[in-house]
């Protein structure tokens, strides 16, 4: 048990702890246990520290022992309290000459303290009072004395009304059983001696009376402004259900309680994603997004290229503003350098050389932006003429012409790799079509761009 030096100590810090404010621990002020009776059992031990030896024998009189015991107390409101407590206790004694006869003493003691509480279900709790203690040991006549009891204590609430309790006491009688030590040695007068016992016990109480709480959420009716919440429900010092995310589902229902605000969620507070495209419904600016499609921070697709196919989607995202694009989003050229074969037959030149006509130019930009997208990749450039001049002149004409267009285009986008380009001459070699009408010669002056390993 406690020595006397040790309780005062752990007496000390325990007020020290309750003394905080509730406020300090960033706690609701719970309800629990307050303005009604408490109803409370308990066991526990007994021991006199220091030993109690009024004849200075060297031998302590009394022995530990069990005490049992009930209290009924009023809780106030604010947390005060008052009460009565009656307990029994059965002792051994050491007398001298070898002697052990019982000791029964009924302890009754009027108490007052106060509740401090940690969150809802803690409570520690400071306790004072002053009664008597009634001694009987065998063959003596029974004695009444004062005592003073002062402690500590905690309750740990297991439900809105049922609480266990455990006691720190020590209850000092003065000049204890000085009747029956008188009657014992037949003198007179006897030396003082103040008995202190110390006191460790744990029991279970039960609250009844006070306000009502329907609906159990530690609120009672009359400040409760959410009387009817669903058991369960983790709620405010008002009693309403708390929904820290703002989405209309209380936090003891929500499965996702960190959902962003302003995202529609479902019955269980979850958010979808309609068009999955990671920006949630509520939050989503476009929400019936095409599948695949890459969009900005409000769930709304772009199109970079502007070519009426959403990037994500569109397999040429750099086509030139202007061009024609087929249904994967790419232009002809596009198309033709993804493929690996690009006959063109707009590239023009001056008459009879190989100097490049102005509106050429657009198309081989769109060729150079084309090739830009397969890095790596050979191409050679193949130039290609009709049969009005001879053979021999021909094929030296569509050599220069070929060169012409692999020049400009290493000029014009230094990040092609040169090395990665050839050209050729083909004259009218591989015509495509008849070179008897002008149609025909028109489709076989051309340039056509082959990859190659």
């Amino acid at each position: 048990m406690l020595k006397r030096t040790a309780f005062l100590p752990i007496a000390a810090a325990l007020l020290l702890i309750a003394a905080v404010p509730d406020t300090a621990l960033g706690q609701r002020n719970p309800r629990w246990g307050n303005d009604g009776f408490e109803f409370n059992a308990h066991v526990g031990v007994l021991n006199d520290e220091p030993e109690f030896d009024p004849g200075d024998t060297g031998q302590d009189l009394i022995r530990r022992d069990m005490v049992i015991g009930g209290r009924v107390n009023y809780v106030f409101p604010w947390r005060g309290f008052f009460g009565l407590e009656v307990q029994n206790s059965l002792q051994r004694l050491s007398v001298p000459g070898g002697g052990t006869p019982n000791m029964q003493t009924w302890w009754f003691t009027g108490v007052i303290g106060y509740n401090f509480q940690f969150g809802q279900n803690l409570q520690l709790f400071p306790v004072i009072g002053a009664g008597s203690a009634r001694f009987s040991i065998e063959q003596y006549t029974p004695e009444t004395n004062f005592a003073l009891s002062y402690g500590v204590g905690a309750k740990y609430y297991v439900w809105y009304n049922v609480a266990v309790r455990a006691d720190i006491r020590q209850h000092h009688v003065p000049n204890a059983l000085e009747s029956i030590r008188k009657e014992a040695s037949g003198q007179d007068q006897v030396p003082e001696a103040d008995l202190f016992m110390n006191e460790l016990s744990i029991g279970v109480s039960y609250f009844l009376g006070g306000p009502k709480d329907s609906d159990k959420d530690g609120v009672y009716n009359r400040g409760d402004l959410c009387p009817d919440t669903p058991i369960g429900q983790i709620v405010d010092d008002d009693g309403c259900p708390l929904d820290t995310d703002l989405d209309g589902v209380p936090n003891g229902w929500d499965q996702c309680p960190n959902t962003p605000r302003g995202a529609t969620v479902d019955e269980y507070g979850c958010p979808w994603d309609e068009d999955l495209d990671m920006v949630l419904n509520g939050l989503d600016k476009c929400p019936e997004t095409p599948p695949g499609a890459l969009v900005d921070v409000d769930g709304c697709p772009f199109d970079t290229d502007n070519d009426g196919y959403l990037d994500g989607i569109d397999r040429c995202p750099d086509t030139p503003p202007g061009a024609v694009v087929d249904d994967r989003g790419c232009s002809e050229i596009q198309e033709g350098i993804q493929e690996g074969l690009l006959v063109l037959h707009n590239v023009y030149f001056d008459f009879d050389e190989d100097t490049l006509r102005p509106e050429s130019l657009p198309i081989l930009n769109e060729v150079g932006l084309a090739l830009l997208q397969r890095p790596g990749i050979k191409f050679e450039i193949q130039g290609h003429t009709d049969a009005i001049a001879s053979m021999e002149y021909n094929q030296e004409l569509s050599e220069r012409r070929a060169n012409t267009v692999l020049t400009y285009l290493t000029d014009n986008f230094p990040e092609l790799d040169a090395s990665l380009y050839s050209f050729r001459g083909m004259g009218e070699n591989r015509p495509r079509a008849t070179n008897e009408t002008p149609e025909g010669r028109q489709e076989n002056r051309r340039v056509e761009f082959h990859e190659i390993d």
